[in-house]
């Protein structure tokens, strides 16, 4: 893979970050439906699913007014793929319906939203105004669930946990910084011996929300970064010499642990479940505090963040300038992001319309938002590492739910 700018990959594979992905063109579209029914089946199959596994629903499939079997396409962030395996199997088991969601990454679930080839899109990014202005009918934003970006790294024989700033990030991506033993991070972690090795940066080579939420902090944290980089899922990322670019974040992960001396970024819960976990960096906030990444500090960043915002847009706004990175609290995890869904207000003109679909996703919407929260930071059947929605969140998602229409009309409740 060749990395932005040419540099290598560890892999050694062709890639671009100047486009999104490559859109999936419609006559491949049968056999990713065929994906989803097998999926489906292997989900609905095993009588245990229809048991109550975390404790928490009590709606089961009988005598109510909705469709039963309805598949939803998704497709869209990675960092999204745990949780919404976890969902779709207690959305199915209580509703009947069924969800698809490969989690192809940001760029080309987007792509496949733009191109009306899925009923819902996510990414770990709000839509850009030129995304916006591409779609072919107006979307709703709905903020789902909360997530933490993490700074990973491979540094051996350097035990406890590295701190690092913004500006020093900015320092290690754009080459300033370039040893491990740079003054900058030898101020920043008096506590450490570190090496005088040359830091090896890893990033995404492909479309990512991660990019998005990393390079907003970085943004955030120096003019010198907001004026030569700036945001986005696909950026060009300085040329750095050894840097190397990686296509997802399973492998932005094990190249770090197979990397001494790299630098890397991915979602918590990835990092987290990971078999070999690789060291994750505790990141200077507002405050000054130096604070590790984790549900708790995740909620509470997110909870501040909200709460300064001086106003929630609606869902069918532009949420393109909502961060929550850098929140004040001196508890708050300074890279959180909200994670995003995107679906047609319109629902007659998405995927293959009709008025039984369109309920079922104000259905799984409205799940999603109330009875899907309490497994964002579940531990059965796997442990999961997001953050609830805060409450003026889920406020404001509840509200777009009776803005959707089909053939121009309020879509009727099933419940």
């Amino acid at each position: 893979m060749s990395a932005p700018n040419g540099r290598p990959s560890a892999a050694d594979r062709p890639a671009s970050v100047s486009l999104r992905p490559p859109v999936r063109r419609r006559r491949d579209r049968s056999r990713w439906y065929a994906t989803g029914a097998l999926v489906a089946a292997a989900i609905l199959l095993p009588t245990g699913l229809f048991t109550d596994w975390f404790g928490l629903e009590t709606s089961k499939p009988s005598g109510s007014a909705c469709s039963t079997g309805v598949l939803l396409q998704g497709d869209g962030a990675q960092i999204a793929v745990p949780l919404m395996g976890v969902w779709t199997a207690a959305f199915a088991a209580s509703t009947g319906d069924l969800v698809n969601y490969p989690g192809s990454g940001s760029g080309t679930g987007l792509n496949h939203f733009t191109t009306k080839s899925v009923d819902f899109a996510v990414t770990d990014d709000p839509l850009a105004p030129s995304e916006r202005a591409a779609l072919a009918t107006p979307a709703l934003t709905f903020p789902f669930v909360g997530g933490a970006l993490t700074i990973i790294y491979n540094l051996p024989g350097v035990p406890g946990q590295l701190q690092l700033s913004g500006p020093a990030l900015v320092g290690i991506y754009n080459g300033s910084i370039s040893r491990w033993d740079d003054p900058t991070l030898v101020a920043l972690n008096p506590g450490l011996s570190l090496p005088t090795d040359t830091i090896v940066p890893v990033l995404r080579s492909d479309s990512a929300g991660t990019t998005y939420v990393l390079s907003d902090f970085l943004t955030q944290s120096e003019s010198w970064w907001a004026t030569n980089v700036g945001k986005g899922i696909s950026i060009a990322f300085p040329p750095v010499p050894g840097e190397l670019g990686e296509h997802g974040n399973s492998l932005v992960i094990s190249t770090v642990v197979t990397t001494r001396y790299s630098i890397g970024y991915s979602d918590l819960t990835d990092v987290l479940t990971g078999t070999s976990p690789p060291q994750y960096a505790a990141i200077q906030n507002p405050s000054g505090h130096f604070v590790a990444p984790s549900i708790a500090t995740t909620e509470s960043a997110l909870l501040d963040k909200v709460a300064t915002l001086g106003g929630i847009p609606n869902s069918a706004a532009d949420w393109y300038n909502v961060s929550m990175v850098n929140a004040n609290g001196p508890d708050d995890y300074p890279i959180a992001t909200f994670l995003y869904m995107f679906v047609y207000q319109a629902t007659d003109q998405g995927l293959s319309p009709s008025l039984a679909k369109a309920q079922v996703l104000v259905e799984w919407l409205h799940w999603i938002f109330t009875s899907g929260q309490p497994y964002a930071n579940a531990t059965t059947p796997s442990a999961l590492y997001y953050a609830p929605l805060p409450p003026p969140i889920v406020t404001v998602d509840e509200a777009g739910l009776p803005t959707m229409t089909y053939n121009g009309a309020p879509i009727p409740s099933c419940r």
